[in-house]
């Protein structure tokens, strides 16, 4: 963890300050172009040994190790208040390999088993390293949040669940039950979910900050951190922060620690690199999520990984899991998934492929739902006959027919030999009346997947691997475990955590710069 001595990257740098790096276009705005210290317009206005720039469940996890090391710790956070995307999640987290909950709860994990399953379920892009980082140090991340006041209740709800509606602490929130990754790995719960009714993202970062908030760091909020400040030595110093109608200039002795958010709430950045997904109607995150911070890495030469990939979540059992007993077609009338699947894969493969399409269920289906339920669907058509229904549809009605008939005949053998639907959703197709559901591209939660590229110290590399001096980070401005596609529930909130803490731990780590 010292400044590298490569001239090749110290004339990188230069370069990248004159504005000639190679980098994605637009990448070098104001709120990325870096400042080399020599070009400063004015003295340092405050120092400190850790900057943390973004107070989301990274900037906190980050916070609490860095303070814990005896480091001075400044945090700025663009918004009035910290909290991050992590407030408005399911509040699970996922972690595994025998957690105190699984144990008292009856469930058998390990370490391998649950990288196991991850390497699996992540598909392309899976990072070994990083994947079995996640999985080492998952028992000590439980400990770490128990330790620090988050509760989980000791409870299991079963089922498919998005979000559990009861303050029960242990759900499956992947595909662990699903083939292929049953036979892969031991199927076992991992979605350990905060101690609050539903949405209980706000009780996990509200008792982590709790402690946060009175650990001894420094907290400027309404602070917009703009551009990376660079010594002769290629190793980032500071931040320019804009407080105000101020610029300030504020040195990190240590490190700077990026946990800024993604970039899902920047349409130019999406259209750029995953345009594919602007079709998902629905961002899960905060207007903090601009790709800010991915710029600033950018800007001092940090490499990407996965910017082309998102999270695109359309869970068919949602908002009943029942309704997997349906089938999801395009708009030929064609089954392209199966229903029980986690939402990530379906949703992905929607937003890509299948922009129009629908959940097919009769009104056997719909007689098992809430008496309310239909109020909560989003309901395209409703008819007599398949063939109708088709015709509201505007897809081929011999078609939807054929696939119906197809699947109704497999539900009375008892096996999807299409998809490998559980056989509990195999109740078939047919008593009128039949609808038609919206699970088009436009009903998707998307979250993009891509950002800087970091190492298993949380450290920023460039494209050749090393690490960029001075610069950390973790949460949703980097990619770390998230490959093509989106393991479980809480995966996101995990590596927020873990990596925060290990950038905290890291950085507080760090040789003091002058």
């Amino acid at each position: 963890m010292t400044d590298q001595k490569d001239p090749a990257r110290r004339q990188f740098i230069k370069n990248v300050l004159a504005g000639g790096a190679a980098l994605s276009v637009g990448s070098l705005v104001k709120s990325g172009q870096a400042i080399a210290e020599e070009d400063m317009s004015e003295q340092w206005h405050s120092e400190t040994d850790v900057l943390v720039v973004g107070y989301g469940a990274a900037g906190t996890a980050a916070t609490l190790e860095a303070r814990a090391a005896g480091a001075e710790v400044t945090v700025i956070e663009r918004m009035q208040s910290g909290g991050g995307a992590i407030q408005y999640s399911g509040g699970i987290v996922y972690m595994g390999g025998g957690t105190p909950l699984q144990k008292a709860l009856g469930y058998e994990d390990s370490r391998d088993n649950m990288y196991n399953y991850m390497m699996a379920a992540v598909g392309d892009g899976a990072n070994s390293e990083m994947i079995g980082l996640f999985c080492d140090k998952s028992l000590d991340l439980y400990d770490f949040l128990v330790n620090h006041g988050v509760k989980f209740k000791q409870s299991f709800i079963s089922g498919k669940h998005v979000v559990p509606t009861t303050d029960d602490g242990l759900v499956y929130s992947g595909n662990e039950q699903q083939e292929p990754y049953a036979s892969i790995a031991n199927p076992v719960p991992r979605g350990h979910h905060g101690e609050a009714e539903g949405f209980s993202g706000h009780a996990i970062i509200g008792a982590l900050q709790q402690v946060s908030d009175q650990s001894g760091a420094r907290f400027i909020f309404n602070a917009m951190a703009e551009q990376l400040i660079v010594n002769g030595r290629g190793r980032v110093v500071g931040v320019s922060v804009s407080v105000g109608e101020s610029q300030q200039y504020i040195k990190a002795r240590r490190a700077v620690v990026l946990t800024s958010g993604g970039f899902g709430a920047n349409k130019e950045m999406m259209a750029q690199h995953c345009p594919a997904f602007l079709r998902c109607g629905v961002f899960i995150g905060t207007e903090g999520d601009d790709g800010s911070g991915i710029k600033m890495g950018q800007s001092v030469g940090v490499d990407t990984r996965l910017m082309g990939e998102s999270i695109a979540y359309l869970p068919v059992y949602y908002p009943y899991e029942n309704l997997a007993k349906g089938i999801l077609v395009n708009n030929k009338g064609q089954r392209y998934a199966g229903e029980d699947q986690y939402g990530d894969p379906v949703g992905v493969l929607t937003a890509r492929d299948f922009p129009d399409s629908w959940v097919v269920i009769d009104q056997g289906i719909m007689d098992e739902l809430p008496d309310n339920a239909i109020e909560k669907l989003n309901v395209s058509g409703k008819a007599s006959s398949v063939e109708e229904l088709a015709r509201i549809m505007k897809i081929p009605s011999l078609l939807l027919g054929n696939t119906v008939a197809e699947y109704n005949n497999m539900c009375e053998q008892g096996e999807d030999l299409q998809f490998k639907k559980n056989k509990k959703y195999l109740s078939g197709i047919k008593k009128p009346p039949f609808y038609a559901l919206n699970y088009s591209a436009d009903v998707i939660w998307y979250i993009p997947k891509g950002g800087l590229k970091v190492n298993a110290q949380a450290q920023a590399i460039d494209p050749k691997g090393n690490p960029v001096p001075g610069l950390y980070c973790a949460g949703s401005v980097a990619n770390q475990v998230v490959g093509q596609y989106y393991p479980g529930s809480g995966t996101l909130n995990g590596q927020a955590l873990i990596f925060g803490r290990i950038a905290g731990q890291n950085s507080a780590a760090e040789k003091t710069v002058s």
